[in-house]
């Protein structure tokens, strides 16, 4: 009530000085999703249907409307075309009419946006908002929608977070605007926040379309073209992510940022990684694209790989004859360059396909791995004497294994301990021997814990 009185009041201030001024005030219906940066624009006929014109904003969505004579034609936009409004049912609308008058004040309602609507139900968490619907990339003369997962605990926490740079925005979080089905990353998100882990921010970038392969390829195809990706990292390394360090509390350096994406996404990600090492030092490559030019292997003979920097490279065994040998020819040059088995973990599904279903699955076991809040994913309690006595095979693994050192000589157990601090297994093993755990077992985060008289050892470890 008291918002209502304070807006009326402003108008009618404004009218009264106005000296024969006209004011159109725009209202937004509720939408589902929360934009922090978009702006409204009025295109029409007075500025030649410039869907980014805007008149003068005396205060939010007050706009100041210059004299001319009659009526005239406009809508509301968002910045672009795309982002025009429209029925609430998502049908285009017809166009808006005006007639100039002076001391008045015209108050319009937007029920729906073209871009957002869907006649199916959203899947996306409340922690996905649309950072701009029409972010500009200077270095390409375009613009992208770009949206953002914020952790819930966001705006109550007072911490910086890492922050995970991802394409192909439109099949990240919400199936609607997906293309044949979504990652689900702000639902595993959630479930480490739930779980007691730490979730990070997420910017997801729009592909262009047909800019697509453009974008996602450092050089062209002789069939396909492209050959934009150099100018494409440009954008998400002088652009995007210093406007996301200065909006956001963030940990700006290459330990707590990551890029990821698949398919054409998992060749950029790769290139934009191995040419800016110290700006991502956190890489997810699901299904690389790695067939479309050979080019980049250039590129890995020049690659000075930072010390810290992670690679998590999965794939399906049958989603092309060549996706393997690719994937395994770039690790060669990678570890020639310096790159060591701690810093990447290969992965290859034999059920794996070129789909977003099976990217989906792989995203969690991705994201502990990549570990962006850098905690390390196995952490040891030492005895007191510093000896170790088990280790594991591999973390994540399909089948998690247990090697217990021949140095043991009094009786031990291993106790398997789920999240929620349940016992899933217990051992009771000897020197030398080998524990693997039951194959049957959800996948998920686990804890070994390892008691031998005083010794004591506990193992954080992944079961996929």
């Amino acid at each position: 009530m008291k918002k209502g009185f304070l807006l009326a009041f402003i108008i009618s201030v404004l009218i009264s000085n106005a000296n024969g001024q006209m004011y159109l005030k725009v209202k937004v219906a509720p939408q589902f999703y929360t934009a922090f940066f978009d702006t409204l624009h009025v295109p029409s006929a007075l500025n030649n249907w410039d869907p980014s014109f805007n008149y003068e904003m005396i205060s939010e969505n007050l706009f100041k409307i210059p004299a001319f004579q009659g009526n005239t034609e406009y809508k509301i936009t968002r910045g672009n075309w795309n982002t025009v409004e429209a029925a609430i049912n998502g049908n285009d609308i017809a166009n808006r009419t005006i007639t100039y008058q002076k001391d008045d004040t015209i108050v319009i309602e937007v029920k729906q946006w073209k871009d957002l609507y869907t006649s199916s139900a959203h899947t996306a968490s409340p922690q996905i908002h649309l950072l701009k619907s029409d972010f500009k990339m200077p270095q390409l003369s375009s613009t992208r929608r770009v949206w953002i997962y914020l952790p819930a605990d966001y705006y109550t926490s007072g911490d910086d977070y890492p922050v995970l740079y991802m394409h192909d925005g439109q099949n990240l979080f919400d199936k609607p605007y997906s293309f044949v089905g979504e990652w689900k990353v702000d639902e595993a998100l959630d479930q480490f926040e739930s779980s007691g882990e730490r979730s990070c921010i997420v910017i997801g970038i729009d592909n262009g379309g047909g800019e697509r392969i453009n974008e996602y390829t450092p050089y062209k195809h002789p069939t396909y073209g492209g050959g934009q990706g150099e100018t494409y990292t440009t954008f998400l390394v002088q652009t995007l992510k210093p406007f996301i360090d200065s909006h956001f509390r963030t940990l700006p350096g290459p330990k707590n940022t990551g890029i990821a994406g698949s398919s054409l996404g998992g060749l950029i990600s790769y290139y934009a990684a191995i040419k800016h090492p110290e700006i991502f030092g956190k890489v997810g490559v699901f299904s690389p694209s790695f067939w479309y030019s050979d080019s980049l292997f250039a590129d890995v003979t020049t690659y000075e790989p930072f010390d810290n920097q992670k690679f998590y490279i999965v794939a399906g065994q049958n989603e092309d004859e060549d996706m393997v040998p690719d994937i395994d020819n770039y690790i060669d040059k990678m570890k020639i360059r310096g790159i060591n088995d701690e810093q990447l973990l290969r992965l290859i599904q034999p059920d794996g396909q070129h789909s977003e279903w099976f990217w989906a699955r792989e995203f969690p076991a991705a994201y502990k791995w990549l570990d962006l809040w850098d905690k390390g994913l196995v952490k040891t309690e030492e005895s007191i004497d510093s000896q170790i006595f088990m280790s594991i095979n591999e973390s994540p693994s399909l089948n998690p294994r247990f090697i217990i050192s021949s140095e043991l000589t009094t009786p031990a157990k291993v106790v398997i301990i789920d999240e929620k601090g349940n016992q899933f297994q217990t051992f009771l093993p000897t020197n030398h021997a080998t524990i693997s755990m039951d194959s049957t077992a959800k996948a998920g985060v686990y804890f070994a814990h390892f008691s031998s008289g005083k010794h004591n050892q506990t193992i954080k470890f992944i079961k996929m």
